[in-house]
């Protein structure tokens, strides 16, 4: 299985230097010619942090399938990406290591490979309330509509559904969500829920229950028992 990474930068050296690191793993790099994602299928995306300012999202939204690793310029989120650093499933900060893009691209390909081969056996579908998972088809339905997320936000709403009225620390989701090579902060995990939470309410109540110095759960009739984090 040919494993597509796009590489959306202004560099042409940078762009020279992960095509190479790149190959010699087998992975197939090409230039993103203006655009962050290309008509021919990718798998996931490098965005070097230098390049000219992104909303990250509205691409999330529309290829929830596709990964995204972040070139940031600095230890802070870059203020010219906005929220891209929260939606990114990989920040790596410049000067970088290959070693961990990588292992991170690794992962990705062992993931994709072991769902074509149809090794991973088949779900069963996530229920509660009026919410509906099905993990084969990575789709959400609510109400009978379809609730577009990404592929984050999709892994944090389905480890919440497996076990709905326990509450999920942020560290917990952390783990479970994330690669083990991402660095993220707790508040990232605030981000995200409340995408997921602005996605849900569209077609009904509130399911997400915040609980105060804790994480998160699932509720019918979801109440904060702390000021809103996401």
């Amino acid at each position: 299985m040919e494993f597509r990474v796009l590489i959306y930068s202004q560099d042409a050296q940078l762009f020279l230097l992960l095509q190479h690191v790149l190959a010699t793993e087998g992975f197939v790099a090409s230039l993103a010619g203006g655009a962050l994602v290309s008509n021919d299928p990718v798998q996931a995306v490098v965005i070097d942090g230098s390049a000219a300012r992104l909303d990250l999202y509205p691409f999330r939204a529309n290829h929830p399938q596709v990964s995204f690793i972040l070139l940031s310029n600095q230890p802070a989120a870059p203020r010219k990406f906005g929220n891209a650093i929260a939606d990114a499933d990989l920040v790596l900060t410049r000067p970088f290591d290959p070693s961990r893009l990588i292992q991170f691209l690794r992962r990705l390909r062992a993931e994709a490979l072991v769902t074509k081969r149809g090794i991973r056996s088949v779900e069963t579908l996530l229920r509660f309330a009026d919410l509906e998972m099905n993990p084969t088809t990575v789709k959400v339905r609510r109400n009978g509509h379809e609730v577009p997320l990404t592929a984050l936000q999709f892994r944090l709403l389905r480890h919440l559904l497996k076990d709905p009225e326990v509450v999920q620390s942020r560290e917990t989701l952390i783990a479970a969500c994330w690669s083990r090579e991402a660095e993220v902060e707790p508040r990232t995990v605030d981000i995200h829920m409340g995408h997921i939470r602005r996605a849900l309410k569209r077609f009904g109540p509130d399911l997400i229950r915040t609980v105060r110095s804790h994480g998160y759960a699932l509720a019918a009739e979801a109440s904060f028992d702390d000021p809103p984090l996401a």
